[in-house]
């Protein structure tokens, strides 16, 4: 179904692996997401990707190319792999689960016919909750699914002024089925409280992280992007390269107490994913034209390690958006090949 490359970064000697098929457009999942199987050799992928994004999700096997089409005409970024391999994803109000081992589908849950059901989604690591997000009328609401009874939980109703009302990016977290973070939407320029921290008992929310201002009084820091670290205790962020406040870069916050620290601002970085070992991050970069740069953090040390350099595209589903596999060794991520087709590239950094 598939073909495989292998090619090597010129700069760096970094051997990528890529899966794709010729004349189309095949990406993986958003970062936030997992794509991969338990395995580390099977990947959901979205392939025959067409101009209104709606592709098929194929089941890969980045050994030899084979694939198993487990949903048809898509749209990409509607899915995650769970830990039990099990594949989730969202059309209207309803929310579904496809076993990719037994091939067994059912319906998790359907909300009211009237509400829309938006992504990414997200997962506790046990499979026991989902966080999820969709608009009802003009209101955009913050939950929680339970996974086993599909009953739904509608957690917070943000409502933010316009002209940036839009509550989204709700991520549960991986340890803790009880804490919610969702985010402020908008031009980033013009959010000054980003990140939002949710109780799921009680449904109160807080600002998750304090934005600086500069002295004039406009906003300082410029924030976005945000992943869970794998127990749960952390929250990662990019601020972006064009923040008047400095250092910029990768920064990670206390999910408990708000407090955050400086990772590393090697590169000019756009997203940023964390290994599910806790020891790696892996970001792509913004750069002028269409190229990113994906670069390997080392969490210990704070110190990265360029991988490769690839062209992409400016718009979804061309973003790079590198994340891991589960077993922490492979690194995902989507490419643009030499007639602008998109590949998923794969680096093994235990080689």
């Amino acid at each position: 179904m598939f073909t495989l490359r292998e090619t090597i970064d010129a700069a760096t000697g970094v051997s990528i692996r890529s899966i794709g098929a010729s004349g189309v457009d095949t990406g993986h999942q958003y970062f936030t997401a997992m794509s991969w199987m338990s395995d580390s050799r099977h990947i959901v992928v979205c392939t025959d990707i067409d101009g209104d994004k709606m592709g098929v999700f194929v089941k890969a096997d980045t050994t030899d190319g084979s694939g198993e089409i487990i949903v048809d005409r898509l749209e990409w970024g509607r899915g995650l792999v769970s830990d039990g391999d099990r594949f989730y994803y969202y059309i209207g109000p309803d929310i579904y689960e496809r076993d990719l081992v037994s091939g067994r589908s059912r319906i998790v849950c359907r909300l009211d016919p009237a509400a829309v059901v938006y992504g990414p989604l997200s997962i506790t690591k046990d499979g026991s909750t989902m966080g999820i997000y969709w608009r009802a009328g003009g209101q955009w609401v913050i939950g929680t699914v339970d996974v086993e009874t599909g009953r739904v939980r509608e957690v917070a109703t943000p409502d933010f002024a316009e002209p940036y009302p839009i509550a989204n990016h709700a991520m549960i977290s991986p340890e803790d089925r009880n804490l919610l973070f969702f985010a402020h939407e908008g031009q980033t320029e013009y959010i000054p409280d980003r990140i939002f921290m949710a109780d799921v008992r009680s449904g109160e929310f807080r600002c998750g992280f304090g934005q600086k201002r500069m002295g004039t009084g406009e906003l300082g820091e410029y924030v976005g992007h945000e992943m869970w670290a794998p127990d749960g205790r952390q929250l990662y962020f990019v601020k972006y390269p064009h923040s008047p406040l400095k250092p910029t870069g990768i920064y990670r916050v206390d999910a408990l107490n708000g407090e955050a620290e400086f990772v590393n601002g090697d590169y000019r970085y756009w997203h940023v994913a964390v290994s599910p070992d806790g020891r790696w991050a892996v970001a792509d970069t913004t750069e002028e034209e269409e190229i990113s740069k994906i670069v390997l953090i080392d969490l210990a040390s704070r110190s990265s390690r360029l991988l490769c350099e690839i062209p992409m595209w400016k718009q979804h589903p061309g973003h790079p958006h590198p994340s891991f596999s589960p077993d922490s060794r492979k690194i995902s991520f989507t490419l643009a090949d030499e007639e602008r087709n998109l590949r998923v590239g794969i680096i093994d950094i235990a080689e």
